[in-house]
């Protein structure tokens, strides 16, 4: 059994976190469970290639390393095993309802708080390692350069908070949900991700190429892709590149 965060590796300033560990496992040996973290990102980027800026040491900038044999119909599994250990990481910490944002955002009253980023390395089709990147907001609380509203657990609890202790937790619950996913499989992580899917069973306008349409966002399907009842009652399904939520 591997421990999550066990080997720990901090730098204090990089381009991207990610970028960083991958280096690493090229030319070096990096023990399964590794996690590298750094106070400051100048090449931090979300889903897409959106950047992500962060104040430098004000929040959690974090890359985790597994090993795996995975197939890659399961690839979105990584996603929702992520998603739920940094929902319940900020639980811990704030006394407020926090949601899932399909497909890579965790949010609070709908304010972004937290985005996650997944890339995999993949042999003859089988996803042998991954790379599991997150950015939390902990203790900024100006957000400039946003796109969206953002929020941090300083500005919805007014407390500042260790990062370390922050860490310690997520480390925990990332434990915890690749653990289930590994004795229970797809179906255990899939129904505790959908129980607090932001937007779930709300009608709402979403922008499809150029088309707007109101819909009803159903569930997210097992290869991650989103499913919507329209105004027919059929279900339509997208993924994240061909449909956009109109604020």
């Amino acid at each position: 059994m591997i421990y999550i965060g066990g080997n720990r590796v901090h730098i204090d300033e990089i381009d991207s976190t990610n970028l960083e560990l991958k280096r690493k496992a090229v030319h070096q040996f990096i023990p399964n469970g590794t996690l590298l973290t750094a106070s400051f990102q100048t090449a931090g980027k979300g889903q897409m290639g959106a950047i992500w800026e962060s104040q430098k040491g004000k929040n959690l900038l974090a890359t985790y390393y597994l090993e795996m044999d995975l197939e890659l119909v399961d690839a979105f599994s990584l996603n929702m095993i992520m998603s739920l250990a940094v929902k319940e990481t900020i639980e811990s910490f704030v006394n407020d309802v926090v949601e899932i944002k399909w497909p890579n955002d965790i949010i609070i009253k709908g304010k972004k708080i937290a985005g996650i980023l997944i890339e995999t390395k993949l042999v003859n089709g089988i996803i042998k390692a991954a790379y599991l990147g997150v950015g939390l907001n902990v203790n900024q609380t100006i957000f400039n350069t946003f796109k969206r509203l953002a929020t941090s657990i300083k500005k919805e609890t007014g407390l500042s908070l260790d990062i370390e202790i922050l860490i310690q937790k997520l480390n925990l619950h990332l434990q915890q949900f690749y653990s289930l996913f590994k004795t229970k499989g797809y179906s255990a992580l899939n129904f505790l991700y959908h129980q607090d899917l932001y937007l779930k069973g709300e009608e709402k306008r979403y922008l499809i190429n150029t088309e707007e349409k109101w819909l009803i966002l159903q569930a997210i399907s097992k290869s991650g892709k989103a499913q919507f009842y329209n105004s027919e009652g059929k279900v339509e399904e997208y993924d994240l590149k061909e449909i956009e939520f109109v604020q």
